[in-house]
């Protein structure tokens, strides 16, 4: 594929011929501006709002166009995007990359620092991409079950659940998020892991946006589903996480990812690098608060955050 550098450094006939059919489609591959960074992100709210940090940031420390892109896609589009110079860069979470992107593997690293190294080793390695610093707060899968559910039943752990499914019939579906429910490091990985495949296989499994599972907990037409471990709807609902005793789920700290424009425009990178360090998990699950349940502008939300951090 011919990428947008091509179109700058060979002034442009073939390459806009060969763009024409760009995953990210527009303004970017199109727009021949020098001076532009393009910021993609995925469609939930969290990505949302990491991104317009980035574009806010950005925006305010250099001199640079930043052209907002988010929304984009999952993340194998954005991915796409970023590798064909598209879109120049977006969040990418260490879990995520460890899991979705070749080489595969089976090993689940736990300590999230090992992790981040591997992952920008092999990020910078296998697709010449840079990762930068990263957040602390670890927004990983989780199971999340009804308080009720868990007193009456004592399953407090996902080990727990394995053993209470294969030995009592659960009528209560079990809600998943769609992309979970195929996921190598979601459903079909955690209940191999735990060792219940069969007896999963006759649990009333449902599929429902993963932003709808809360409410489904909530209003007992499921005891128990998937959820992210950063949600405020978990502390709205009062939802309990089940303990994942035997370290399933990987760590999934965020971290700006980018192309070579962060060799070409350098002055990003320092403005891209400040953000992560400053997120603990108390203050994206009150970002996300924000986002999700007071309906706030997930822009001025990420606008207002970085002014209180002093990164603008």
């Amino acid at each position: 594929m011919t990428t947008r550098r091509d179109f700058l450094k060979y002034g442009g006939a073939t390459a806009a011929t060969a763009g024409m059919g760009a995953t990210a489609g527009c303004t970017a591959v199109l727009g021949a501006n020098t001076d532009a960074v393009t910021v993609s992100s995925q469609r939930f709210p969290e990505g949302v709002l990491l991104s317009y940090m980035a574009i806010e940031s950005l925006r305010k420390n250099t001199d640079l166009s930043v052209i907002d892109e988010t929304s984009l896609g999952g993340d194998p589009m954005n991915f796409r995007a970023v590798r064909s110079d598209e879109t120049d860069l977006f969040w990418l979470y260490t879990g995520t990359a460890w899991a979705l992107f070749p080489p595969k593997r089976d090993k689940i690293i736990s300590k999230p620092e090992k992790l981040f190294r591997k992952v920008k080793q092999s990020m910078q390695r296998n697709y010449g991409l840079t990762m930068l610093n990263p957040a602390p707060f670890n927004n990983t899968y989780a199971l999340i079950a009804e308080p009720e559910w868990i007193e009456k039943t004592g399953v407090k752990t996902i080990s727990d659940f394995a053993k209470y499914v294969k030995n009592n019939q659960l009528s209560a579906p079990v809600v998943l998020g769609i992309s979970f429910s195929q996921r190598d490091d979601g459903w079909p990985g955690m209940i191999k892991r735990y060792g219940f495949e069969k007896a999963a296989s006759n649990l009333n499994t449902r599929t429902a946006s993963s932003s709808l599972t809360y409410q489904i907990i909530d209003s007992t037409r499921a005891v128990i589903g998937m959820g992210f471990t950063t949600n405020p709807q978990l502390r709205q609902y009062n939802l309990k996480v089940l303990e994942d005793d035997k370290s399933f789920f990987p760590t999934y700290n965020p971290a700006p990812i980018t192309n070579d424009i962060v060799e070409e425009k350098p002055q990003i990178r320092e403005p891209l690098n400040a953000i992560g360090p400053t997120l603990t998990y108390e203050k994206i699950v009150d970002l996300n608060k924000k986002v999700q349940i007071e309906k706030q502008d997930p822009q001025k939300v990420a606008r207002q955050y970085l002014r209180s951090e002093g990164l603008i």
